[in-house]
This record gives structure tokens, C-alpha cells and sequence, in this order.
């Protein structure tokens, strides 16, 4: 019998519980993923090896001896090797030493496949901070994580690719809830990869890049939306770069459990150390290309091994690097012999822009999460009296150059390669109070609109979370259909209808596998309450029997313990149908709003005034009159205005309000005289 998602999710996050706390602060989520992925490949291996025997039977009408077996799983092929002695079993049989030999096995089966190089970076086996020589995770702790993982097998034989792959996606997911501000370095949260990719729509050909790749999620999302278009995900190619061994060991994970042939290098800056490069040793050209860089990066010029926080020894690699006549990228991207000004040392967010354009194909196409500062940030060249005067009386002038940003801005829009710019809600990101903005850039635009630029305000719509905020369905549709029409307002009936059966059928799915995961979750609830029901009735029926007093004692007692477990089990099934109860209401919201939300943009696009509140096609030579500056509400109005109130409603609250403060005066009167300060 197959898994479902949600046992193998409950599953998954079971063995994440075992770890977690013993680590000594060490990330714990490189430990389970990988484990998950060893314990994968080395089933799957053996699943592989049980078909072809079978099959071989099948053809040779006769059944093997365990020692025919034997030599055909040895010679058998499969997708990844895994070296005799590193297997499951091998180490399922260990009793101690469990933590090297794990290590040991891992290691073994990346060595073993070129694909495989750098996806098991954790080490079992390391040791203790505390100097003693004992291993960071106790050999008890590695047992229990094995005999957990053992439960279920992970071959195809009971969880398909699909159901692992989306499995694994929630466990990133729930790692990132758990890690908080970190949670940013590795994870987007799904709302925005699903906004950019569907904005780009991969095809079929294309060459799929992510420069900060963090565990994949981009990568992968594109391919999901390859095959729901009805492709082969690998009838695309990906690639990605990620600095953090870690992270890039999960996005590699991650690529191989959806089946891409995705190609990630890790270890090194995008910036300083770009991986992907042609024969000329410039940056590799890609027809599509997503990221969600590190904010504000002051490093940016830095290789890894190179930055410090000493500042004199930084202002000393500064002067190196940027020298006296300013930064010279090696690869071209930006710099001295270049369209574009180099970034300033402070803020990378303008490197990893520009590498990701330097990195597009002459048809290619970019979706970029940045800080909305890249919209505004640095002024432009500006003459101002400096307070002295020339020998006629004259003020004297003073010209301040223009900010290097602004004059990356302005080079971009010049050479018409920004095509749309989305704010969003603030807090929708782990870790970045900043407000954010989806960036769009393309290389090839359609002639009407290659002087000009949408600008869309959607920084109003979102859930309100405890911790943060959340992109909702109909805010996703939102932004698309404003993308999608372009200004274009018979383009919307047809997108809103689009994007509502599609989004319907989202929320469906994800109001279908929330009940299922909550089932699963609280399944051992169920059969303790069905296992104590009977236990409970025998028990009544014995004391029903009995006359003594100390024998009816010790039964109520035994039988107040099992009412007490009982109930306790009955708590937590209430518990769960309350959040079933919650999910179906909340999914039940949702197609309300996405329907509401339709005609919402329907009348919306009728409506020119009352869509310059919302989103606004720009021409070019607005935007020069604005000095370049892309801040978003300089074009839309997205002022909020107080709600009209009538005259006849002003009085009567005026006065409502006099005769409060009436009341107020005469009890404070009261208090004065009660306490003998009366008149």
C-alpha cells in the first residue's frame, strides 16, 4: 500500500522532532533532508534490483536461488550507485559507531555518482563543541533516527516521485517556519516563486537560471509549471548557484527528487566567482532567469574567504578592489568598459541586477525579488549654491555628480529593458522588514510597449499572519491579470476566467491535502480512543459485578485512569476538527474572494480613475521627467482616503460626543467631592 503525502509528511516531520535541540545549535534540517535522501536512494536501489530479478524470472519462466540474486543485484543497472557495504541494511545492522559509519556511507555513495558530488555535506560523526571528544549527536540519538526512518519504505514501490517531491517541498517549508530570519538565505515563500514564474511562463527550450538558488524552489516551480502545461519538465534546462554548501546540497536534493536534470554549483559568490561562464571566461547566457538575491549585500565585492568586519582591513580591500578609477568587473558585467556604473561598496542589490541581465540571452527574460530602495534610491546630478559669493555678488554654484545607482537606473530604463515593477506587502519575506518589489526585465519587448513600463501597487492585499504576512490566491490573481493585460483592458475577462478555474483548483487541492494532513496528524488519536472505548465498557461491566469495597475501589481507580485517557484523546480529535473546521472555512473565503476578486478587476478596467489607485502604464519620457525615480507611488495613487461621512452624521456625532463629555465632567465632579475637593 502507497504512502499518502500527508503520512509521509507527519512521517518526515516526526524524525525532524527527534533532532531538534540536539545539535547545539547546528542546522538540523542539512541532517534530516539528507538522511531522508540516503535512505531514498538506497530503497529505491533495491526496489530497481527486486523489478529486474522479477522481470528476469518472468523471461526465463524460473525462480532464483538467493545466491542468482545476489550476483544480478550486483550487476544490475540503476539509476545511482551504491556501493556493496554502504547500503540500508548496512547500516541498519551498525550498533555503534553509527555516526561515522553513516557518514561513511554517505559519502561512499556521492563519490560514487558524479551527480551526487556535494549533496551529503553533514557529518554524523562530528564532534562535541565541548572539547570531550564525544560526537555532537549521540549514537542513541542516530539509532532512533534509523529505526524511525526504517517505519516505511521510500522507494517508488510505495511513494511515488511526485508525492516524495511535494513531501519534501513541506519540509522545507516547515524548516524555514522553524528557523524564522535565517529561513530567508534558503527559502521564498511559494506565493512569490508562483507570481514570478507565471509572469515569465517557461517554455519548452528554455534555459532556466537562478544565480542565489538556495534549496531549488525556483528551479523547481518552473518545471511544475512546465508540466502542468503539459511539457516534460527536462524539456527545459536548469542551472543555479548557490554560495552556501548547505543549501545547495538541498537544492540538489530537491532537483533530483523532482526528476530535473538541474545543474548547481556551490561554494562560491555569484558575483565573484560566477560558475556559469562561456569560452571567453564571460558570464553564461540563459533565456530565463529568476533570483532572490541577499538584500543589500556589503560584501558584494568580496569573495567569502575575504570578508571581515574589521573596518580598517575592509577600507583597505576596498581600495584595492575599486582602486582610483573605479571597479572593473573581470566578467563584464558592470564597471569601467561597461553601459553601466559599478554599484557602490555598500549595497550589492545593483550587482546581482545587472549579473542577471549580463546573464540573459538577446530574447531572455528576468524576474527579480529586490528592495524597493533600487526603485529610488541615489539622486540624481544636481547644482546647489554653496553660500559664497563672487567677486560680482554672484552665488557661488557647486555640482554634485549623480549617485551611482541613479545612473544605473536611468542606463536600464534608457535602454528600455524594465518591463513591469510590482510592490508587495510588507513582511511577506522570512527575515526582510524591508518592503520588497518583483522587478521584471526583458531584453526583447513587443514594439507598443518599448517606451514604457507598468507599474503595479500591490502592497495593500495580503493575509495577516502572526508572524508575517501571506500572499492570498486572489492576490496572486491580482498581480497577474495587471501583468498579464498590460493596460490592456479587453484582455481582462478572458484572464480573470483564467486564472479563477486555475486558482479554484488550487485551492481545492490545498483544502483537500490540509484535511488529510490533519487526519494524519492526529491518526494515533483515533485508534487510542477506539483502543480505549472497549477497555473502558469492560471495565464498567466488571464494576458493575463487584459487591466489596476494595475491589470496587481499585476498579473505579483503573477506571477513572483509562476516562482520563480517554478524554484526553477526545480533546486533541476536537482539536483537530476544529482546524479541519478552520481550513474549510478559510478555503471556502478564498473561492468567495477569487470570485469577488474577478469582478472586482473586471470593473476595475472600466474604470480609468479608479485604476490609477491600483496600476498604471507608464511611458518612458513621464519617468525622465521624474528623474528616473521608479518609486511606485510618484504614479499611482495609493493614497487611502478617509471614508465620506455626511453632514447629518457629522452633527449627530458631534453631538454624541459633547453629551460623553457632559457625562465625564459630572462624574469627574463626583470623584473631587467624594474625595473632598468639592465646591
Amino acid at each position: 500500500m502507497k504512502l499518502t503525502q500527508q503520512q509521509l509528511e507527519a512521517h518526515l516531520w516526526g524524525a525532524a522532532n527527534i533532532l531538534r535541540g540536539k545539535t547545539a545549535g547546528q542546522d538540523y534540517k542539512n541532517y534530516i533532508l539528507s538522511l531522508m535522501f540516503y535512505k531514498r536512494l538506497c530503497d529505491q536501489w533495491e526496489h530497481e534490483a527486486d523489478d529486474a530479478i522479477a522481470e528476469l524470472e518472468r523471461q526465463q519462466g524460473r525462480t532464483f536461488t538467493d545466491a542468482q540474486k545476489a550476483v544480478f543485484r550486483a550487476r544490475g543497472e540503476h539509476r545511482f550507485r551504491i556501493p556493496e557495504g554502504n547500503r540500508w541494511g548496512d547500516i541498519l545492522a551498525s550498533s555503534i559507531d553509527l555516526g561515522r559509519n553513516l557518514t561513511a556511507a554517505m559519502r561512499a555513495v556521492s563519490s560514487a555518482n558524479q551527480e551526487l558530488r556535494g549533496v551529503f555535506t553533514v557529518d554524523w560523526n562530528a564532534p562535541a563543541p565541548d572539547g570531550s571528544g564525544k560526537p555532537l549527536i549521540a549514537n542513541e540519538v542516530v539509532h532512533a533516527l534509523v529505526q524511525h526512518f526504517n517505519t516505511y519504505d521510500l522507494s517508488n514501490a510505495s511513494v511515488s516521485p511526485d508525492v516524495l517531491g511535494r513531501a519534501y517541498e513541506y519540509l522545507i517549508k516547515k524548516f524555514a517556519d522553524d528557523a524564522g530570519a535565517k529561513a530567508g538565505e534558503f527559502f521564498t515563500p511559494p506565493e512569490v516563486v508562483d507570481t514570478l514564474v507565471r509572469i515569465l511562463e517557461p517554455q519548452p527550450g528554455d534555459t532556466v537560471y537562478d544565480p542565489t538558488c538556495g534549496s531549488g524552489g525556483m528551479l523547481v516551480h518552473c518545471a511544475d509549471y512546465l508540466r502542468e502545461a503539459g511539457h516534460n519538465a527536462n524539456d527545459a534546462r536548469f542551472f543555479g548557484q548557490e554560495m552556501n554548501w548547505g543549501n545547495a546540497a538541498i537544492g540538489k536534493i530537491n532537483s533530483v527528487l523532482h526528476r530535473l536534470e538541474a545543474e548547481i554549483a556551490a561554494g562560491a559568490s555569484t558575483i565573484t566567482d560566477p560558475a556559469f561562464r562561456d569560452a571567453e571566461g564571460k558570464v553564461r547566457r540563459f533565456s530565463l532567469v529568476l533570483a532572490n538575491f541577499p538584500f543589500s549585500d556589503d560584501f558584494w565585492w568580496l569573495k567569502p574567504e575575504q570578508q571581515t568586519d574589521d573596518k580598517k582591513k575592509k577600507t583597505k580591500l576596498k581600495q584595492q578592489v575599486f582602486g582610483k578609477e573605479g571597479y572593473k568587473d573581470p566578467f563584464g558585467r558592470f564597471g569601467r568598459g561597461t553601459p553601466f556604473r559599478a554599484p557602490p561598496a555598500s549595497t550589492g542589490d545593483y550587482a546581482f541586477i545587472l549579473h542577471i541581465l549580463a546573464s540573459l540571452t538577446a530574447n531572455g527574460r528576468a524576474g527579480v525579488v529586490c528592495p524597493q530602495g533600487v526603485l529610488f534610491r541615489g539622486q540624481p546630478a544636481i547644482e546647489e549654491e554653496t553660500g559664497e559669493f563672487d567677486a560680482d555678488g554672484n552665488p557661488k554654484i557647486k555640482r554634485r555628480k549623480a549617485d551611482d545607482e541613479h545612473l544605473i537606473r536611468k542606463a536600464l530604463i534608457d535602454a528600455r529593458l524594465v518591463d513591469a515593477v510590482i510592490s508587495l506587502p510588507l513582511n511577506v519575506f522570512y527575515g526582510a522588514g524591508v518592503p520588497a518589489c518583483l522587478l521584471i526585465l526583458r531584453k526583447q519587448r513587443p514594439p507598443e510597449r518599448h517606451a514604457q513600463v507598468l507599474l503595479v501597487y500591490a502592497a495593500r492585499h495580503y493575509r495577516e499572519l502572526s508572524n508575517q504576512n501571506e500572499l492570498r490566491p486572489q492576490d496572486v490573481m491580482r498581480m497577474l491579470v495587471h501583468v498579464h493585460a498590460y493596460g490592456d483592458a479587453a484582455k481582462v475577462p478572458g484572464l480573470v476566467a483564467q486564472h479563477s478555474r486555475r486558482i479554484h483548483d488550487q485551492i481545492d487541492a490545498r483544502e483537500h491535502d490540509e484535511v488529510e494532513r490533519l487526519t494524519a496528524e492526529y491518526a494515533g488519536h483515533v485508534e487510542r480512543l477506539a483502543m480505549l472505548e472497549p477497555r473502558i465498557a469492560e471495565q464498567e461491566t466488571k464494576l458493575a459485578a463487584l459487591s466489596t469495597k476494595a475491589e470496587r475501589a481499585k476498579v473505579e481507580k483503573a477506571l477513572s485512569q483509562l476516562r482520563g485517557q480517554r478524554d484526553r484523546a477526545a480533546s486533541r480529535l476536537a482539536e483537530r476538527d476544529e482546524k479541519i473546521a478552520e481550513s474549510r472555512r478559510r478555503a471556502e473565503d478564498d473561492r468567495q474572494a477569487v470570485t469577488h476578486v474577478g469582478g472586482e478587476l473586471e470593473a476595475l478596467y472600466q474604470d480609468p480613475d479608479e485604476l490609477l489607485k491600483h496600476a498604471r502604464v507608464v511611458g518612458v519620457d513621464e519617468i525622465e521627467e521624474n528623474e528616473f525615480n521608479l518609486n511606485i507611488p510618484r504614479y499611482v495613487d495609493t493614497f487611502e482616503p478617509e471614508p465620506r461621512v455626511s453632514v447629518e452624521d457629522a452633527v449627530i456625532a458631534l453631538r454624541e460626543a459633547e453629551s460623553n463629555l457632559v457625562k465625564s465632567e459630572k462624574n469627574l465632579m463626583q470623584l473631587l467631592k467624594a474625595v473632598g475637593y468639592g465646591c
